[in-house]
């Protein structure tokens, strides 16, 4: 039961009814004994201006952006962080005394997924597979935690370029560049990473690991199936790999610790995500 003084949080989108938000949040809130609850909205993007300031009137405390409006809600909102510009795209908004606040949680999500990996990622080289959206916030994630080399491919090359020079204005000291699966193939990567789809079929894979030259790790963003061709294949080779489910909780933990300033109960979001997960 929602009361008066119940702080409400969400998620917009459209569609919106797939989202695992509110099975990650709203264990999160009752963990910490927070009169708080966590709902989805489904809003068109011809609605968002609309339903962002009508979100504001209500006093929603926080809501998480997913797709089609990570890169629209620029225009309504008061300011964003340096790493939301960076990425150029914003999933988390923060209600600060009627103003919206705009975050990426992408990046520092992906980035902490990858502990389990043991990487020292300064000073490193990392291959992309991708250029979309989900590429923007992983590659800033990587050239913020201090990777010396990220080469970028992607089947659309002239996207690729384009996703280089974006991330050149932000990163002119660090070396970036759009390549052939042919040519990042040939370099001593200490990571490669999938942010594409390819894969969530669970038949597909974007590339094949046998034919890369010295590669340390893997690491596939796809959550569902938990093991992909890719990945089986990291196995096979016996390469340290994961999936896409850390960064998914990662998100949803900086998220929380950026609406509410408190340290996300982790244990827990991660149970209540695993559990999600398995019925699926």
């Amino acid at each position: 039961m929602i009361h008066g003084t119940t702080q409400i949080y969400g998620v917009i989108g459209d569609p919106i009814s797939h989202s695992l938000s509110p099975s990650l949040q709203n264990p999160a809130f009752a963990a910490l004994g927070m009169d708080a609850v966590y709902v989805t909205f489904r809003v068109s993007p011809s609605s968002l201006g609309d339903a962002l300031r009508g979100l504001l009137a209500l006093n929603v405390q926080g809501i998480n952006v997913t797709v089609p409006h990570k890169s629209d809600v620029f225009q309504y909102i008061d300011e964003v962080t340096d790493t939301a510009r960076k990425i150029g795209a914003v999933n988390t908004l923060r209600n600060d005394s009627g103003h919206w606040i705009g975050e990426n949680t992408d990046a520092i999500g992906f980035i902490r997924s990858l502990t389990p990996l043991g990487l020292n990622l300064s000073g490193s080289s990392v291959g992309m597979l991708g250029a979309g959206g989900a590429a923007r916030g992983v590659a800033v994630g990587l050239l913020e935690a201090g990777v010396s080399r990220l080469l970028i491919c992607n089947r659309n090359h002239d996207r690729a370029v384009a996703l280089v020079k974006s991330l050149q204005a932000s990163f002119c000291q660090q070396s970036i560049s759009a390549v052939s699966l042919e040519e990042l193939e040939k370099e001593g990567l200490n990571l490669l990473v999938n942010t594409t789809t390819v894969g969530s079929d669970g038949y597909s894979s974007p590339a094949k690991l046998n034919r890369f030259d010295n590669l340390s790790a893997v690491a596939d963003i796809i959550y569902r199936p938990s093991r992909t061709p890719l990945l089986l294949e990291a196995e096979k080779l016996g390469l340290p790999n994961l999936n896409g489910g850390g960064m998914l909780l990662y998100q949803g933990t900086a998220a929380f610790s950026f609406w509410t300033g408190l340290e996300a109960p982790e244990s827990v979001m991660r149970k209540a995500l695993d559990e999600h997960l398995s019925k699926i």
